[in-house]
C-alpha cells in the first residue's frame, strides 16, 4: 500500500508545480520600439508646432548603491554627508520600488519603466536576455555610448548595449570589499577619458553587509563613507567635465531598501523606499532639497529619456518628473507631457484593444488646448493655461496607467483549473489509499497526470484542443473522480474515521484530539492574508499547547491508575509511541504518582521555557516585526563577547547532549565540526576566539566542519565504530545533521539549535501517550515552529541568502541554491530526523510506517489543496503578490522537503520485514 500512497503523493507534488508555473504572471510586454521619427509624427500630428525631442544633458553618471534604502541617505546623522549636501543644492526625491524588491526585477524597472512580474525572482539567479524596448537600447540606436562596471546582471541582460563593461557577480555575499573596489579602480581612467554618454556604477557591498549582518552592522556607516566618497568624486569630475556644452547629470539612486533583518524581497516600508537623487553640475536655480512626496522608481525612464532626447521606452509605465523640468520652459514642459501621455496611450491600445476609447476622447480635447496655447504670441500665453494644460495631461496619464496595472498580468484560468483538479484528485485519492486502494483508478490518475503535465509544459496552456489526448486525459480525471465519489459514499467516511480513531484517539485521546483539531484550524486560517503574514503565531499556540494538553493526559491517566506504556487504543492494529516500557518503568509504577506528577512537570516546564526563549528570539512576521527582540541585541558590537560566550555554551551543551548516543571516534569528530563553526564564526568577525588565527571569511574552518559532517555519517559503517545498541542509523544522521544545522545558521541563532537539542532529549523521555501517525504530525509542528522562530516568515524578505555561501569561494549555483534550501528549513529537518530516530527505537510494523507516510503526506497536503484554490479565487487580490504568492513559494518548498524525507519511510517499509 506504501508504494500507490508513494505514487499519489507524487502526482500531487508535479501538480503543485505545474500550478505553481501557471499562478505566476504571464506579463504582457509590447513588442514595439519607439523611435524619434514615430515619436516626432504622433505628437506633431495631434499638437501641431510642438517642441520636438531635445538633449539637456552631456554626460550622465548612473550610481546605484544596491540595498540604499532612503533613510540611509536622508537621515540626519547620515554618514553620506557630503551627499547630502550636493542634495540641498539639487533634487532628490523618495522613490517608491515595486515589488518584488530584489535585484533583476529592480533593474529591469529601472531601464525600462515597467513593472516586472514575480517570476523575476526566481530568474534573479538566471537572468537572460532582455530583448525588449529599454533606455540602454535607445541610447545605443543613437549612435552614444555606454560603459558599465559592476553587477553582472545587467551584462546578462543588456550586453549588446555596452560598449565597455566588468561584471562582478551579486551572488557572493561574503564578500563586501572586492566586489566594490573592482567597480572604483576603474574610475580614475574613466573619468579621465570623458568619452562615454552614460556611465553606470553598481555597487553591491551595502547590500551584502545587509546579508550577513544587517543594517545596523557596525561595517554599514564605514561602507556609506565608502559610497560618499565615489559620489564626491564624480560629482566634482562631472563638474570639471561640464566645459562651455551642456551640463552633466550625476544620478544616485538604490535598486531597493533594506529590511531591519538585512534582507529585501518583501513589501517593509524599508525595503520599498529608496533615494532617488538627480545631482546637476548646473546648480538649480530654485531652492533644492528632498521632496517630501513620494514618486514610483519608475518614473526615472521616462524622466531620464526626456533629459537624454531619447524616446520613451514603449513598455513605460512611468509618470514624468515634473519637478525635474522645471528648468525648462513651459513650452518643453508640455511637450515632454504630451510624449509620455502618447506613450501610455499606445501602450494602452496595445494591451488592451479599444480600452483607450473612454480615454481617448479627453485626450484629445486637451491637445486641442495645447494647441490653442502654442498658437498664441509668447506675451499672450499666460501661465494659468499652461498650467491647467499639465492638469489635464497628467488626469489623461493617470487613468491610462490605472486602466493597464488593474490587468497588468494574465491567467491562463482553464490550465489553473486543470491543475486545482489534479491536486483534488491525488488529494482524495491518497484519503482513499489509506486502507486498500483501488489500483486501476491510481494507474488511471498517474498517466493523466503524465499526459496533461506534457501537455501543459508543451503548450504552456490547455489550450488548443489540437488532439484527442487533452480530452481523453481531461476525462479519465473526471473518470477517476466518479469512482472516487462512487467508492467514498459507501467507504471514505467510514475510512477516514477509522484511521483517526486509530491513529490519533488511543490513550492520547486528548492530544490526538487536539492534533486533528489544530491541523484543520492552520488549514482555515490560510483562508486570511493576516493569518498568513502572522503564520508564527498560529505554530506557536499550537506547539505549545499540546505540551501542556499532554500533561493534562498524564494526570489523568495518573488517577485511573494506568502507567501511560500501558495504555491501548482500542486497535489490534495500531501501535503505541512507546510500544514498549523498559523494566524499570513498570517497576516505577509502584512508586508515588507524585514523584511521576513532578517529573512530568518538570519536563513540561522545559519544554515550554524553551519554546518561549524561542519564539522571542527573532520577531518575525509584519506586526510586530520591527520590534527589538533578543536576536537584534546580541548581535549588536558591544555585545560580541557575550555571544561569543552563549555560542560556546551552546555548542558544549549539543556536544554533550549527543555525546550520549555516539561512540568516542563520533563524539571526537561532532566536537572538531562544532569547534570548527566557532572558528569559522571568529574568522568573519562576529564571534571572539583568542589565540586562533583568523582565516579569510572563515571559508577553511566552514570546509572543515562539512569534512567532520561527512566523517560522521561515513562512521557508522566503519568495523568497529558501531553506535550503540539503542542508537540507530538516524541518531547518527541527527547528530550530523545538527553540526550542519548550527554551520548554516546566523552565529545568535546558534542558541537555538541548543533549545531544540534540549527539547529533544527531553520528548525522547517523555512518556508520550501518542500512536506513531499522531506523533509524527507533533513532530512536524515542532518543525514548523522552529522554521520561524529562526527568523523566517511567509515573506522571501527573510530569508538569509548568506548561508548559501557558507564554505564557498565563488558564486556556483547549484551548492548556493542547496545550502540556501538546507538552511530555510534547517528546523523542519531537524524535526523530522528526530521523530525518524525515535521511531527506528519502536521496532514499528510496516502497517506502522504506511500510517504515518500516509499521515505525514495527508498533513502536507490538506492545506496546500485548500490554499491552491483559494489563490485561484484571489489572484486578483491586493495583497497576491506581497502575501499569496510568496507563501506558495514556501509551500512548495515546504512539500518538497517533506515529500523528500517521508521517502525514507516508504524504504524502511519494504525493507520491513514482517
Amino acid at each position: 500500500m506504501a508504494a500507490w500512497s508513494f505514487w499519489i503523493f507524487t502526482t500531487a507534488v508535479i501538480w503543485f508545480a505545474i500550478f505553481l508555473t501557471y499562478f505566476m504572471p504571464v506579463k504582457k510586454e509590447f513588442i514595439g520600439i519607439s523611435t524619434p521619427e514615430t515619436v516626432l509624427e504622433q505628437s506633431g500630428s495631434l499638437v501641431p508646432g510642438v517642441s520636438p525631442l531635445k538633449r539637456h544633458y552631456n554626460k550622465t553618471v548612473l550610481v546605484l548603491i544596491d540595498a540604499l534604502r532612503a533613510d540611509f541617505l536622508f537621515s540626519p546623522d547620515t554618514p553620506m554627508s557630503m551627499t547630502k549636501k550636493l542634495v540641498s543644492q539639487n533634487l532628490a526625491l523618495v522613490a517608491k520600488a515595486h515589488t518584488p524588491t530584489v535585484t533583476l526585477p529592480r533593474i529591469k524597472a529601472l531601464m525600462t519603466g515597467s513593472v516586472p512580474g514575480f517570476v523575476d525572482v526566481i530568474l534573479n539567479f538566471g537572468s537572460t536576455k532582455y530583448e525588449g524596448d529599454n533606455i540602454l537600447a535607445q541610447i545605443s540606436r543613437a549612435g552614444r555610448r555606454v560603459v558599465f562596471f559592476g553587477d553582472d546582471t545587467w551584462i546578462k541582460l543588456f550586453s549588446d548595449h555596452f560598449t565597455r563593461y566588468e561584471g562582478t557577480t551579486s551572488f557572493f555575499v561574503t564578500d563586501y570589499t572586492e566586489v566594490d573596489n573592482n567597480v572604483t579602480r576603474h574610475l580614475p581612467l574613466e573619468l579621465s577619458a570623458g568619452d562615454f554618454d552614460l556611465l553606470i556604477l553598481h555597487y553591491l557591498g551595502l547590500d551584502h553587509i545587509g546579508h550577513l549582518a544587517g543594517p545596523n552592522s557596525p561595517l554599514v556607516p564605514p561602507k556609506l563613507r565608502e559610497m560618499d566618497e565615489v559620489i564626491d568624486t564624480v560629482y566634482r569630475s562631472l563638474t570639471k567635465l561640464q566645459g562651455e556644452g551642456l551640463p552633466n547629470l550625476l544620478i544616485v539612486c538604490g535598486d531597493h531598501g533594506m529590511s531591519d533583518q538585512g534582507s529585501h524581497g518583501g513589501a517593509s516600508y524599508s525595503e520599498t523606499r529608496v533615494p532617488l537623487a538627480f545631482l546637476s553640475t548646473q546648480h538649480r536655480s530654485s531652492t533644492g532639497g528632498v521632496v517630501e512626496s513620494e514618486v514610483d522608481q519608475i518614473d526615472l525612464v521616462p524622466t531620464l529619456s526626456e533629459l537624454l532626447g531619447l524616446p520613451i521606452p514603449s513598455n513605460n509605465l512611468g509618470h514624468l518628473l515634473m519637478d525635474m523640468v522645471q528648468e525648462q520652459g513651459a513650452e518643453e514642459q508640455l511637450a515632454s507631457l504630451l510624449r509620455n501621455t502618447i506613450q501610455l496611450l499606445n501602450l494602452l491600445r496595445e494591451d488592451q484593444p479599444g480600452a483607450d476609447s473612454e480615454v481617448r476622447g479627453f485626450f484629445h480635447s486637451t491637445c486641442q488646448l495645447h494647441s490653442k496655447w502654442l498658437s498664441l504670441t509668447p506675451q499672450e500665453r499666460s501661465s494659468a493655461m499652461a498650467h491647467q494644460i499639465q492638469i489635464k495631461y497628467n488626469e489623461v496619464i493617470t487613468m491610462a496607467t490605472s486602466t493597464i496595472t488593474k490587468k497588468l498580468t494574465t491567467y491562463d484560468l482553464p490550465a489553473l483549473i486543470t491543475c486545482a483538479i489534479g491536486l483534488w484528485t491525488a488529494a482524495i485519492l491518497l484519503l482513499l489509499s489509506q486502507q486498500s486502494p483501488v489500483r486501476w483508478v491510481v494507474m488511471v490518475h498517474v498517466i493523466s497526470t503524465l499526459y496533461l503535465v506534457g501537455h501543459l509544459t508543451q503548450f504552456q496552456s490547455v489550450w488548443p484542443f489540437s488532439g484527442s489526448g487533452y480530452l481523453i486525459s481531461v476525462a479519465s480525471l473526471m473518470l477517476v473522480l466518479s469512482t472516487i465519489a462512487l467508492q467514498a459514499k459507501k467507504t471514505m467516511k467510514d475510512q477516514v474515521l477509522e484511521w483517526m480513531r486509530s491513529s490519533f484517539c488511543g490513550g492520547g485521546s486528548l492530544c490526538g484530539g487536539f492534533l486533528i483539531a489544530g491541523t484543520l484550524l492552520h488549514t482555515v486560517s490560510l483562508l486570511s492574508s493576516s493569518y498568513v503574514e502572522e503564520e508564527h503565531q498560529t505554530w506557536y499556540f499550537l506547539s505549545t499547547s499540546i505540551h501542556i494538553l499532554h500533561l493534562m493526559s498524564v494526570i489523568l491517566t495518573m488517577n485511573t491508575n494506568q502507567h501511560p506504556c500501558n495504555a491501548s487504543f482500542n486497535s489490534s492494529t495500531s501501535n503505541h509511541f512507546l510500544r514498549s516500557c523498559p523494566k524499570s518503568d513498570v517497576e516505577s509504577d509502584q512508586g508515588s504518582h507524585s514523584d511521576k506528577f513532578r517529573q512530568e512537570v518538570l519536563n513540561t516546564a522545559v519544554l515550554l521555557l524553551a519554546a518561549r526563549l524561542m519564539r522571542s528570539w527573532n520577531q518575525t512576521g509584519n506586526k510586530w516585526l520591527h520590534l527589538p527582540d533578543i536576536g537584534d541585541w546580541l548581535i549588536l558590537a558591544d555585545n560580541r563577547t557575550l555571544l561569543s560566550v552563549l555560542v560556546a555554551v551552546s555548542l558544549l551543551l549539543i556536544l554533550v547532549l549527543q555525546s550520549r548516543r555516539l561512540t568516542w571516534v563520533q563524539t571526537i569528530l561532532s566536537a572538531a565540526g562544532l569547534f570548527c563553526v566557532f572558528w569559522s564564526r571568529a574568522s568573519t568577525g562576529a564571534l571572539f576566539l583568542p589565540f586562533v588565527p583568523q582565516v579569510d571569511r572563515g571559508i577553511l574552518p566552514a570546509r572543515l566542519s562539512f569534512l567532520c559532517v561527512f566523517l560522521v555519517l561515513v562512521s557508522q559503517f566503519l568495523p568497529g565504530q558501531t553506535s550503540r545498541s539503542s542508537v540507530g542509523h538516524m541518531d547518527i544522521c541527527l547528530t550530523a545533521w545538527t553540526v550542519l544545522h548550527v554551520l548554516l545558521m546566523r552565529p545568535h541563532n546558534t542558541v537555538l539549535v541548543a533549545f531544540m537539542t534540549v527539547q529533544q532529549s527531553v520528548l525522547c523521555g517523555c512518556k508520550l501517550v501518542l500512536s506513531p501517525s499522531a506523533a509524527a504530525v507533533f513532530y512536524v509542528w515542532m518543525g514548523r515552529a522552529a522554521f520561524f522562530s529562526q527568523g523566517n516568515s511567509n515573506s522571501i524578505a527573510t530569508v538569509d541568502v548568506g548561508a548559501g555561501y557558507v564554505g564557498q569561494e565563488d558564486y556556483n549555483a547549484f551548492p548556493v541554491a542547496f545550502l540556501l534550501g538546507l538552511a530555510t528549513y534547517a528546523g523542519p529537518i531537524y524535526w523530522f530526523m528526530a521523530f525518524l530516530a525515535k521511531l527506528n527505537t519502536l521496532n514499528p510494523s510496516r502497517w506502522d510506517l504506511h500510517q504515518v507516510y500516509f499521515t505525514v503526506a495527508v498533513t502536507c497536503l490538506l492545506p496546500m489543496v485548500v490554499y491552491a484554490v483559494f489563490v485561484v479565487t484571489e489572484r486578483y487580490h491586493l495583497f497576491v503578490w506581497t502575501v499569496f504568492l510568496p507563501k506558495l513559494l514556501y509551500f512548495g518548498m515546504d512539500l518538497v522537503i517533506y515529500y523528500l524525507l517521508s521517502v525514507i519511510l516508504v524504504l524502511k517499509y519494504y525493507l520491513r520485514c514482517e
